[in-house]
């Protein structure tokens, strides 16, 4: 819990996508339910696979988000920074972590679990549709942005593909 109501922070919140649009009395009760952590270089918040209830949005810093190829590599996925967050779908929906964020650069987050969402819902209900309503529009441009990336990666298959069935031909002779 954030236990001093600090205006910078309630001007960051505001600028954060998840909070947008929390004022007031909204913004007050959320004050209650975030916790700060800091986190050094190197530092695992969560690892693909483990239960998570948590959302985390990054104050400072960069963390780095990382998904295990079906070789067992790590492949980054995305850096985040300032005013981004991460572990929105542990509070939609209860499965495993869908990957690993690790801090790259010293990073300060404030955490909201799903119980405290539970609770929000209890306290403040304009608030929790709020928050669930930007989680749902956060992760529909995150689901647009993979669509593209899978489709420009699709592209580029398909032209490798013709060049290679050359190459073969040719070898062939």
């Amino acid at each position: 819990m954030i236990t001093k109501r600090d205006a910078s922070i309630a001007t960051f919140l505001r600028s954060v996508p998840v909070f947008h649009d929390l004022k007031g009395p909204s913004l007050d009760i959320l004050f209650e339910f975030l916790e700060e952590r800091r986190w050094d270089v190197g530092e695992h918040i969560c690892n693909e696979g483990e239960l998570g209830r948590t959302l985390y949005v990054i104050r400072e810093g960069e963390v780095e988000v990382l998904r295990r190829s079906s070789k067992g590599n790590n492949q980054s996925i995305v850096k985040l920074g300032p005013g981004e967050c991460f572990g929105e779908m542990t509070l939609v929906e209860l499965q495993p972590r869908s990957a690993t964020c690790v801090v790259r650069k010293k990073a300060v987050t404030y955490s909201l679990t799903n119980l405290d969402l539970w609770n929000l819902y209890k306290s403040d209900n304009f608030a929790y549709v709020i928050i669930l309503q930007n989680i749902c529009r956060m992760l529909s441009r995150r689901l647009r942005k993979a669509d593209s990336r899978i489709v420009e990666f699709l592209e580029l298959l398909d032209s490798v593909a013709p060049a290679k069935k050359k190459a073969a031909g040719k070898k062939k002779k």
